[in-house]
């Protein structure tokens, strides 16, 4: 049911980390864009979901660009739906470590120090995670995965030469490796046939990224009757369809599965709206009345709604909204402090004044902008002032001097 969140007074709201609650952090991290294609792929797979796209992100699938799925969506999704035990922390890092072939040539070393876990934590989850499909995922090399997939598949034989034979298969010297495994000659092809049956790049028919660059907008900013009015945008219809009837191990993982899409989905949905409605109440001015933004920090966002710094950023990163027709990104109605307490925002605007109308011939250095600046009561450091001068692609002191002179 579409909702529209009338611009008041914000509540605050106590959020618990908990295990289960790790899991639908992903969903919100995502994008409409992204999020829209995981639960396209999701139900085509999934018997007991049903997801239809709303109207805008139909014409965003219907222009065929995302046409492949995502690796790390689906290893998330085998991760999030597992009845097996797994340390949450490591396997997210496996998964957001995998190379374009779907590989994890990680020093082994480093990563010890980048988890603070122990060897044999680190090694039992990567042999979780190598367990996902495709088989083969999160090998070292395309030998380690064609060692992987021989193993899953029963071929202990070709296993052994691959892994212990790899110099005598380089040579074509087989009748080595028939004596050393004291087989015959002709069975040595037969294990080279079930090699050949494996694929040394199983995650080639995925995307080891989201492909995808539309950006679609979570939600429209109104103005209705001098009152700020947001109004969320839908994913579409998402619905589960089971019987009461008593369901195998199997039909139960699905279900399973399509319950925590639509729980996450929901939980989701109510973040966004939640942290945008206390973010918009930081900003009313500048839709209201085009005054200009104020400071605010995902710190101020995390402490009025309740989330952790982490959660606000999370949930607001790589979004964006429709106003007047035109979409923004949520995080430019961030504006962050300068060490007393001025915005970037004003202080950039009074760069670009004080330069305006400065003498041409004897231009402001950085110095002097400070102790301008200071006048209008806000406080910057000259380091800060050059800094923001870069951004707004001004020259320095000497080289505007330069630029007077030549023009003259």
């Amino acid at each position: 049911m579409k909702q529209d969140l009338i611009y008041t007074h914000t509540y605050k709201q106590t959020l618990h980390m908990t295990t289960g609650l790790k899991s639908h952090l992903e969903i919100l991290s995502k994008d409409r864009q992204s999020l829209s294609d995981l639960l396209y792929n999701v139900s085509q797979n999934n018997p007991f979901l049903e997801y239809t796209p709303s109207q805008d992100i139909q014409q965003y699938l219907e222009a065929g660009i995302s046409n492949k799925p995502s690796l790390k969506d689906e290893l998330y999704l085998q991760l999030h739906t597992s009845t097996k035990k797994y340390n949450e922390t490591i396997a997210n890092y496996i998964i957001e470590s995998l190379d374009s072939h779907g590989f994890f040539d990680q020093d082994i070393q480093t990563v010890l120090s980048d988890l603070k876990c122990t060897k044999t934590q680190f090694e039992e989850t990567l042999s979780f995670i190598q367990t996902f499909e495709p088989i083969g995922v999160a090998a070292k090399n395309s030998i380690d995965s064609l060692m992987i997939q021989l193993k899953e598949k029963g071929y202990t034989i070709a296993y052994t030469i691959l892994k212990d034979h790899s110099k005598e298969l380089e040579e074509k010297d087989f009748y080595t490796i028939s004596e050393s495994l004291d087989i015959p000659y002709e069975s040595v092809f037969d294990e080279l046939a079930h090699m050949q049956e494996c694929n040394p790049f199983p995650c080639s028919e995925y995307d080891t990224e989201s492909t995808t660059n539309l950006a679609l907008p979570e939600f429209t900013i109104e103005i209705v009757e001098d009152q700020l009015k947001i109004i969320p945008k839908e994913m579409g219809n998402l619905s589960l369809h089971c019987e009461e009837v008593k369901l195998s191990k199997e039909a139960k993982k699905y279900l399973n599965e399509a319950k925590f899409y639509i729980d996450s989905i929901n939980r989701r949905n109510k973040t966004i709206l939640l942290l945008a409605n206390i973010l918009i109440t930081h900003q009313k001015n500048y839709f209201l009345f085009q005054d200009d933004l104020k400071e605010c920090t995902l710190k101020e966002i995390a402490q009025e709604s309740g989330y952790s710094i982490s959660t606000v950023s999370r949930t607001l990163s790589d979004k964006y909204y429709e106003f007047n027709d035109h979409m923004y990104p949520v995080k430019d109605l961030f504006i962050s402090k300068t060490h007393k307490g001025s915005s970037k925002d004003s202080i950039q605007n009074a760069i670009q004044l004080l330069i305006e109308v400065e003498d041409k011939e004897n231009p402001l250095q950085d110095e002097e902008i400070v102790e301008e600046l200071e006048n209008m009561e806000l406080y910057a450091s000259r380091r800060t002032i050059s800094k923001y001068r870069k951004e707004l692609n001004i020259p320095n002191s000497k080289q505007r001097k330069k630029q007077a002179i030549h023009m003259g």
